[in-house]
């Protein structure tokens, strides 16, 4: 009863100075706010937020608490009405600023999502009154509710006013482009153009670029201003500020582009047309991308890099198969020009045409000519992998590899040098020299010890080590699980070793004692403004605004651009506003960061955005009508799309699990549906299903054999039937390290990673 006493003692003293100290901290702040820098403001506020958070943590006011979360409750049940009531109950206290902030946010955005925008404007109103706290945020809530009720002038002096007091602001880039379209609306186009541009420029996040400039190139392009739009369009695709409709915008922008080439009295930038071509050109559109080059070269052979215009011409040649024609092409350039880079490259062409047309020795001559006149070029160790090849392909195993060695001697630490260590170890690996095999295995290891390979090395020199010397063997493998927790080959050691190692398993195990408060405490920001940003980003989620979130937590981001806290929070913001391509690439991020340096302090929440399971209803729907694994599918979609339903690959296939237009026209046909367009492969439901009873039909075919299930979507189930009818499959590790397609081998590995690791996550 002592120790209780003494203890409720502290407690209450505590309280007490709490309280003196934030009194004193509100009395300064409300009376002296208009005459304090942006500084001393953000200062003031991070106090507030710091001493009410400190109470809070303790309980101290369960009854207010208690009324939030059946706000909460009712909100997550769509009953406003009931959560404005207990919202409602909560009043002002200098105690609990924060919370009763956030009790007339909450409540205001009731109001809104029951179109009762004067009450809202009310208590936004209200609240710049009562609460020192985030102004800026609620003058642009009041902003954006002017608007709602085509009150413009309030809404622009609402925006402007915050630009002035708060220039350093996050949300800066939104209030620009909301001024920017009250300026469209207004028809004030160049207003609008300028303002929008600026806000494009003053945005950290790409993202919200691509967003607004989308939108001044959509206007643009309605009003006539073709050139301009498209030169807008170009800056988004080159830039990748939205990489995951990348197809999408430069679908937007070949189209686009055509019908500017209709508009005769128009001149066309010769930089707009080399993107033109070079989109075609990475769309395989071989001959129309040839005739534009041909047409920059005729029209604009003095404002170009014409070499380079004339190399990327022939290059759209021989990709057109037209052999002959290229190496002529190629001959040409060689006798024109004298550029070094692009001589080498023409070279390179050169010798793959000859190769092409069956004249190896003539293509060696060539590739030799590359080593011996541009050996710091990098088409150099490229070469040597070609005469490797070329050696190969004529049975004369010995010069082959003596190509490569010659390859790792020169350059042993380019990637190419990656590629031939590869082929070696799996060359010595095949034919039984174990020794031989062991070398190369570990000159990875030695030179490229993070590499996508470094973990398959250490694989195999485990496998053909243990056997015979199981302490060495044991060695490899400790060092493979311990690095690489989460590799493919991790999830292929000998159980008896793994059971006894440390594995991913147990890693996951230690992960979920982690908590998402602990780990916000030990990676809390050290920054004051991140400090504040990360108060605010809180709110911005509470109040579902997930792009000003995004924005705020870029700002922080500059302040602290390794904070792993802030980068959660943007993963989670990002998952939140169902950008789910965008959280699961951030996630991914951050994950191989922790697992780099610290592989027990990662919390089970960013294992579960790395692997996450979006479109749950959907895929356990269609998993269940098809007899599948649900986790199998999770596992397709995380590494063919990353769960991005706009995704579109350069040869054609659309959506999450990337299905090929052709092949989803026979499943469609399977399924009987009677009006099937390709666009709808963009549709997530419905790429879903066509994905499920694609793999329902490998699955039959394949007997349940997940390795050539996942083979036969992605190489084709043909193409996986002569590998099987060709090959041993008794090993498993070595049939899928001998496909033919490196493509395909290396996919195999990544969505049999993702369907473990998806196991382990959500065993129960």
């Amino acid at each position: 009863m002592k120790s209780f006493n003494c203890q409720l003692k502290k407690r209450i003293i505590l309280i007490f100075i709490t309280f003196l100290l934030l009194i004193s901290s509100i009395f300064l702040f409300s009376h002296k706010i208009e005459a304090q820098s942006h500084h001393g403001q953000s200062e003031k506020q991070l106090r507030v937020f710091q001493l009410s958070y400190a109470l809070e943590k303790e309980d101290s006011f369960p009854r207010q608490n208690a009324y939030f979360n059946n706000a909460l409750n009712y909100m997550e049940n769509m009953h406003l009405g009931s959560a404005i009531e207990e919202l409602g109950k909560i009043e002002y206290n200098s105690l609990y600023i924060p919370l009763y902030l956030k009790s007339r946010l909450l409540k205001a955005h009731c109001y809104e999502k029951l179109e009762r925008w004067e009450a809202a404007i009310i208590l936004y109103q209200n609240l710049l009154k009562e609460v020192p706290l985030l102004p800026e945020y609620v003058l642009y809530l009041l902003g954006r509710a002017y608007q709602q009720v085509n009150d413009t002038f309030n809404a622009r002096k609402s925006f402007l006013e915050i630009i002035n007091r708060n220039p350093e602001s996050g949300i800066i880039p939104i209030l620009q482009y909301q001024l920017a379209l009250l300026d469209l609306e207004n028809g004030l186009w160049e207003e609008f153009w300028q303002e929008g541009y600026t806000a494009a420029q003053n945005s950290p996040e790409d993202k919200f670029k691509a967003k607004v400039l989308t939108k001044v190139s959509d206007v643009l392009w309605e009003k006539g201003e073709l050139v301009t739009s498209l030169l807008y369009l170009k800056e988004i695709i080159e830039n990748r500020y939205e990489k995951g409709k990348t197809s999408f915008q430069e679908n937007l922008f070949l189209s686009r582009f055509q019908v500017l080439k209709q508009q005769n009295k128009i001149e066309i930038p010769v930089e707009l047309l080399l993107f033109f071509a070079d989109t075609l050109y990475s769309y395989r559109r071989f001959k129309v991308a040839e005739t534009i080059y041909e047409e920059i070269i005729e029209k604009y052979g003095e404002q170009i890099d014409l070499a380079q215009v004339y190399y990327q011409r022939a290059r759209a040649i021989y990709y057109q198969g037209e052999y002959e024609r290229a190496l002529q092409e190629c001959l040409n350039i060689l006798e024109r020009f004298d550029q070094e880079e692009v001589k080498v490259k023409t070279l390179f062409l050169y010798a793959g045409g000859l190769l092409s047309t069956g004249n190896r020795d003539r293509a060696a001559e060539q590739y030799q000519k590359i080593i011996t006149s541009f050996p710091e070029s990098s088409f150099a160790p490229l070469s040597y992998l070609r005469l490797s090849e070329i050696e190969f392909l004529q049975d004369r195993k010995v010069e082959g590899i003596s190509f490569l060695k010659q390859l790792l001697n020169a350059y042993p630490e380019s990637a190419t040098a990656q590629e031939a260590a590869w082929k070696l170890a799996r060359y010595y690996t095949n034919n039984g020299f174990t020794n031989e095999a062991l070398f190369y295995y570990q000159f990875i290891y030695q030179y490229f010890p993070q590499s996508n390979q470094t973990d398959d090395a250490l694989y195999w020199m485990g496998k053909l080590t243990y056997a015979d010397n199981r302490a060495e063997g044991l060695k490899w493998y400790e060092k493979l699980l311990n690095q690489f927790p989460d590799s493919y080959y991790s999830f292929q050691v000998l159980p008896e070793v793994r059971d006894f190692s440390y594995n991913l398993e147990n890693l996951l195990a230690e992960n979920r004692e982690i908590s998402l408060s602990q780990f916000k405490e030990d990676y809390f920001p050290l920054n004051k403004s991140a400090q504040l940003s990360v108060y605010k980003i809180e709110i911005l989620n509470l109040l579902e605004l997930y792009e000003e979130a995004a924005l705020e937590i870029h700002a922080a981001l500059k302040h602290e651009p390794n904070n792993a806290y802030l980068q959660f929070l943007l993963i989670q913001a990002y998952a939140q506003a169902g950008e789910y391509y965008l959280s699961n690439s951030y996630a991914q991020t951050l994950l191989n960061y922790f697992l780099s340096i610290d592989a027990k302090g990662i919390p089970i929440a960013i294992w579960e955005y790395s692997f996450p399971l979006y479109y749950r209803e959907q895929v356990r729907k269609s998993a269940a009508n098809f007899h599948l694994d649900p986790f199998l599918v999770w596992s397709i979609i995380r590494e063919e799309s990353h769960y991005n339903p706009g995704s579109e690959s350069r040869a054609g296939a659309r959506g999450l699990m990337q299905i090929i237009p052709s092949t989803g026209e026979w499943i469609a046909e399977k399924l009987s549906y009677q009006e099937f367009e390709y666009d709808f492969l963009f549709e997530p439901e419905l790429n879903i299903n066509f994905g499920c009873w694609y793999l329902q039909y490998l699955q039959e075919r394949f007997s349940k054999n997940e390795i050539l299930i996942i083979s036969g979507y992605n190489a084709g189930p043909g193409i996986t039937q002569q590998w099987i009818d060709s090959m041993d499959i008794k090993d498993k590790d070595v049939f899928v390290e001998n496909i033919p397609y490196q493509e395909t081998s290396e996919h195999i590995k990544k969505v049999m990673r993702s369907y473990l690791i998806y196991h382990l996550i959500y065993k129960n």
